[in-house]
């Protein structure tokens, strides 16, 4: 595969920008447990995906407790210090760069324009927040979630002084 290819190859971190796990939702897209567990042994960050055909099959579960349901996934299975947000946020630049003659984009299964409930753009990620505290994750476990992990890695591989 990609993934295992680039893994393979890998002699730095790994970030994995637009995952989610496979074990939750069996989409081609999605990282397997051995998958995000190679990426964490990288020292790299798995960032789950806010498209919602991504995170279930069935459109009555496209919901920011279903997102949650991968992070907490993904930090279970690589741990907590690799687990991030990669939201996209396609509906927002589509709808900006798509002629409205264009109905069909070429997706197949995806609808692009589809979004969870709240989370149509980055004002919605306080309920991100707000469902991760509902899950009982930690002040500081939330902090690596949003943000925090994704720093640290870019600061560390980037060279950016702390």
């Amino acid at each position: 595969s990609g993934v295992g290819h680039v893994l393979e190859l890998a002699r730095r971190p790994v970030m994995a920008t637009h995952s989610s796990a496979r074990a939750l939702r069996d989409h081609h897209r999605n990282l397997t447990d051995d998958q995000i567990r190679a990426v964490a042994a990288t020292g790299g960050v798995v960032c789950v995906n806010f498209v919602p055909s991504f995170l279930a099959a069935d459109p009555a579960e496209f919901t920011v407790d279903r997102l949650v349901d991968h992070i907490e996934h993904i930090a279970q299975v690589g741990g907590i210090d690799h687990v991030g947000l990669g939201p996209d946020f396609i509906r927002e630049v589509l709808t900006d760069v798509t002629p409205p003659c264009c109905e069909d984009l070429g997706y197949g299964e995806i609808a692009p324009l589809a979004v969870l409930p709240g989370l149509a753009g980055p004002s919605g990620l306080p309920l991100v927040t707000d469902a991760l505290l509902k899950h009982g994750f930690a002040d500081e476990e939330i902090v690596k979630i949003i943000g925090g992990n994704v720093l640290r890695l870019f600061r560390a591989e980037l060279g950016r002084p702390r």
